[in-house]
Formats: structure tokens, sequence, C-alpha cells
């Protein structure tokens, strides 16, 4: 007759304990992967927010520049030369006066000749060979009439159109420079991503709890049908063996 065989340590179960490394140990990998996304995400707005400054205020400048063309081709639609405009230079020093935050103003021909210019001692020299080389770049592109060249230094831009002729020709460019936008302020950014990430980590936690306590209530439920077979198995080893028994009475 076959014995019933006692739970070893190796057959029973364990309950999970809810430790810090458990949880860590379950919903770390996620948790590291969502941080640095999250770290890339701020890293980009924080980009996205240094560039979103200088995209608004060439746009505006754009405009600005846009007026002062059309203006400057209706006189040369009429027959006048680019430099015998004689309301050029009040232009550009209007220009000049409305925005604080505009350096110069400057109109050169083709020959990156300065023909008018806020500061008049400029006047007759040549533009710096990067405003040439931008101008002609954006010149040469098929929707060269419509976009604005820019060159950008280390404290300031400067952004031009060209002046077009009654044939399309380009007669000549008119320029802005203006000081680089003031960079905003990273804190409130910053602030949001830190508490995204203690919110995201304490979410984590919360879920790797539930998940724990989840396995240990399957683990019990597990070893309590464990425990059902045995006691079964117990139980019909014991009726065979009364049975075994009864018979040998019986036989003898």
């Amino acid at each position: 007759m076959s014995t019933p065989l006692p739970l070893s340590p190796s057959t029973a179960w364990l309950r999970p304990r809810i430790t810090l490394s458990a949880c860590l140990e379950i919903a770390g990998r996620w948790w590291v992967i969502a941080v640095c996304g999250l770290l890339l995400l701020t890293a980009l707005l924080l980009s996205l927010q240094r560039t979103q400054a200088q995209v608004l205020r060439e746009a505006r400048l754009e405009i600005a520049l846009q007026g002062l063309r059309e203006r400057l081709e209706i006189n040369l639609s009429l027959g006048f030369e680019l430099a015998d405009s004689d309301q050029a230079q009040a232009m550009l020093e209007d220009l000049l006066a409305d925005d604080p935050a505009l350096l110069a103003a400057e109109v050169f021909d083709a020959g990156a000749t300065s023909l008018f210019n806020t500061d008049r001692g400029a006047i007759g020299e040549r533009v710096p060979p990067g405003w040439l080389s931008a101008s002609l770049t954006a010149a040469a592109r098929p929707e060269g009439k419509a976009h604005a060249w820019s060159v950008i230094s280390e404290d300031a831009f400067t952004l031009g159109l060209p002046i077009r002729g009654p044939f399309g020709e380009i007669a000549g460019q008119v320029s802005i420079t203006s000081t680089l936008p003031p960079s905003t302020s990273h804190w409130p950014l910053i602030v949001v991503s830190v508490f995204a990430l203690l919110l995201f980590t304490g979410a984590s936690l919360l879920l790797a709890v539930w998940l724990l306590r989840g396995l240990a209530r399957q683990q019990d439920d597990g070893g309590m049908d464990l425990a059902m077979a045995r006691l079964g198995a117990a139980e019909m080893r014991m009726a065979h063996a009364l049975a075994n028994l009864k018979r040998h009475g019986d036989n003898a």
C-alpha cells in the first residue's frame, strides 16, 4: 500500500511579499523606459520653445518687409531706378522708429552695394558676404520671390526680401537687422515635467502593488487547489486500504 508523501519545501508555495525591491522588479524596467521618453520629450519642448520666439519674430518682420518691398516695387514699375527712390530712406527710418528691437534697415542693389541705410555712414559700402550668399540662394529657389532669406549671428539676425523690377528681374534687396528675441523662462516646463515624473512614479508603484496582490491571490488559490487534490488522493488511498482490510477479514 502506498503512503501519501508529505509536502516538501520544494513543493510548498510562498506568498509574495510586497516590498520596494519587488515593486522595482515588476515595474522598474517600464519606469526607466517611460522616464527616458519623458526626458526626451522635455528636451524637445525646450528646444521648440527656444525656436518658437525666433520664428514668430521673423514672421512679424517679414510682414513689415513685404509692405516695404511692395512700395519700392511700385516705384520701379513707374520707371524709376531703385537708387533714385526719394522715399526709401524715409521708409527705412520710419520702420526703425516703430520697432525698438530693430538695429538697422537697409536697401542694397544687385551688386551688394548699400543704397539706403539707417546708418547713413554705411551708404555706398558693400554688405556682408553672408547676406549676398543668402539672398542669392533664396533667389535661386522657385519660391524665392515669396520667401525671405535670413542670416543669424551671435546676438542679432538679418531678414531680407528681393526687390524685383517690372520684368521680374532682381533690382536689389531690402533687409532688416534685429536683436534676437529674449529667451523665455524654462522653469514652468521643468516644473511640469518634474510633477509628471513624480505622478508617474507614484502610479507605477501603485500598479506594482496591485500586481503583487493579484499574484498573491492567484498563488493562494493555486495552493488551495493543490491541497484539495492531495487531500482527495489521500482519501482515495484510505478508502482502498479499508476495502483491502475488509476483504482480507472476510477471507479469514
